[in-house]
């Protein structure tokens, strides 16, 4: 059999007639998979001689992605499972019984194995995520597009924007020292030449532009045009998460440009009549950027800067226009709008927003618990709270009451920080037996993170992916997160050198969870240990005991959306409390 690179050279090499094209490139594309290639890396180099060569992008996304994509693990999960009733027996025998499926278990997974969409959603951090909340931005509208069909012409489409025709521009390839200046319109008006001129430029280190044209046109009056642009990036930060930034601060960009490697540069509209005007607005852009946690080199305050030029290929990566005129119009606007709304607080909106008042979030404990909220349950030290936990998600899985409330059916996903596997699966099986319901059911995952040292910040983002990937890979929509015990995210060596009340921190994280995932969020703690998580959560269950009464207790419940509970009484019969 042929090798993986031989397969990719002879594609990369060879002209295929319409008929095979396909065929080949799939073969060039398994062959890439097993090299180590990225899909983005397949994309740009093997889609990009399959487009040359007359596939649509869409039918070469299609084939590259049927290449890529590995086999799913078979989904344990039916929608709704009919139980077939057990065939009779012989007389004598006992009826066989068709087993069923084991919970899910999510183990923590090596970085290498989340694909590369679910990295670009995932990989924002507490403070990306609320500019984009505060803002009103889509997370939808950050995934970075692919390249034009006719992405040799972009930079033609970047001078047209950025430049006046008859200005002249200084550019050269990475490693060269010296730089070639042409006039605009040379380049502008040579659409039929562009592909050819551009492939010219192509090598292993890309080639760069100047952020500001290197002559004015002849009737300039003032050397303006030497102040128009500054270019900011972040190449430590995800592709996604620089869009974020870019688009939730309301950037003043003239174009957005894929470097061929890990960052997005934004050319951004400084307007300056003179230098001096030019240094203040750039000081101003970077002390906006860095006190929202966005840095910057500061190589990249220079007017003679070199930024990546786009219709290019960069050690084989497509250099690539993404977008022009993004964010407010110009650098005055910006900073006005920097001045009234970047001060951390929330921005006017209006009733008539929305015509209707929007559908409330879909219940999950009947007059307790909707997604999206954080319920916490409160008990005495030791009285079974975390096999109170583990009853609700029995409950919520099999659409059962729990604490005489009704449920809905929905996936539950159980984060355990105390016990050990076996112990964990032990009470578990325990729970089912008392209850007559299968323990083990598919809409039970468990995550255990006991000994992991993970900050809380931290732990909220690994929830977070788990959740997507399984969403995704899986077929499992979990709708509710339990979390047992909280206070144990605080005892590792990364939480505690953290900074700020452990109550504070502990509800960070909830909101985080809630804010990436959508899901309800539920936890336990000892009655009065955690005043703060009491006055932020939405369902407060409390539980104390009765005077007198032998493993006796009176239940509170107190909730942001639904009728306080009327007090009464339960009584705990290992394992379970009965109301």
């Amino acid at each position: 059999m042929e090798s993986a690179r031989k397969v990719i050279n002879l594609f990369l090499k060879t002209k295929f007639n319409p008929n095979d094209l396909k065929s080949e490139l799939y073969k060039a594309g398994e062959a890439a998979k097993e090299e180590g290639w990225t899909f983005m890396d397949a994309s740009f180099q093997l889609g990009g001689k399959a487009r040359d060569e007359g596939l649509s992008p869409d039918e070469v996304e299609q084939v590259l992605r049927r290449a890529f994509s590995s086999e799913k693990r078979s989904s344990e999960r039916e929608e709704v499972r009919q139980e077939a009733p057990a065939a009779p027996a012989p007389v004598g025998q006992a009826p066989v019984v068709e087993a069923m499926p084991k919970p899910t278990i999510i183990s923590p997974l090596p970085t290498g194995m989340i694909s590369m969409e679910q990295m670009l959603a995932l990989g924002l951090d507490t403070q990306s995520m609320e500019l984009l909340q505060n803002f009103k931005i889509d997370p939808e509208a950050l995934s970075i597009p692919w390249p034009a069909a006719d992405w040799r012409k972009d930079l033609a489409k970047l001078l047209e924007v950025a430049f006046e025709k008859d200005e002249t521009i200084e550019f050269k390839i990475s490693d060269t020292p010296t730089a070639t200046t042409e006039l605009v319109s040379n380049i502008v008006d040579r659409d039929d030449t562009i592909k050819k001129i551009m492939k010219s430029l192509d090598c292993q280190d890309g080639a760069l532009i100047c952020v500001n044209a290197a002559k004015g046109g002849p009737d300039a009056t003032d050397e303006s045009w030497r102040y128009r642009y500054a270019v900011i990036d972040n190449p430590k930060m995800s592709l996604a998460k620089q869009l974020a930034y870019y688009k939730a601060l309301n950037l003043p960009c003239a174009a957005l440009v894929n470097t061929g490697a890990n960052s997005v540069q934004a050319w951004v509209k400084i307007g300056a009549a003179d230098r001096e005007e030019y240094d203040e607005r750039i000081d101003f852009l970077f002390k906006t950027l860095d006190s929202q946690g966005f840095k910057i080199d500061s190589a990249n305050k220079s007017p003679s800067f070199m930024a990546r030029m786009p219709g290019v290929l960069r050690g084989g990566k497509q250099q690539y226009l993404i977008a022009t005129e993004q964010g407010a119009k110009n650098f005055k606007e910006w900073k006005e709008w920097v001045e009234y709304s970047l001060d951390g607080k929330p921005l006017i909106e209006l009733a008539s927003d929305s015509e209707e008042p929007p559908k409330k979030d879909a219940s999950i404990i009947e007059n307790m618990l909707r997604a999206g909220e954080f319920f916490l349950f409160q008990a005495p030290p030791k009285s079974g709270k975390s096999l109170a936990l583990m009853d609700m998600a029995l409950s919520i899985c099999y659409g059962e009451e729990w604490f005489g409330n009704a449920t809905t059916s929905n996936d539950v996903l159980f984060i355990n920080f105390e016990l050990t596997k076996s112990v964990f699966l032990n009470r578990l099986h325990l729970l089912g037996n008392k209850r007559g319901l299968n323990a083990s059911t598919p809409k039970f995952g468990f995550l255990n993170l006991r000994g992991t040292a993970l900050s809380p910040l931290e732990t909220a983002q690994l929830i977070a992916k788990r959740i997507e990937g399984a969403k995704k890979l899986e077929n499992h929509d979990y709708r509710v997160v339990v979390i047992d015990p909280i206070s144990a995210v605080l005892h590792n060596p990364k939480s505690m050198r953290l900074t700020g009340s452990p109550h504070q921190i502990l509800m960070q994280m909830v909101d985080t969870i809630i804010a990436l995932t959508g899901c309800a969020v539920v936890t336990a703690c000892n009655n009065d240990e955690y005043p703060y998580l009491q006055s932020r959560a939405d369902s407060v269950i409390s539980l104390s005991p009765v005077e007198g009464g032998l493993n006796l207790f009176q239940i509170n419940g107190t909730f942001r959306e639904f009728p306080k509970m009327l007090a009464r009484e339960c009584s705990w019969i290992y394992p379970r409390f009965f109301v």
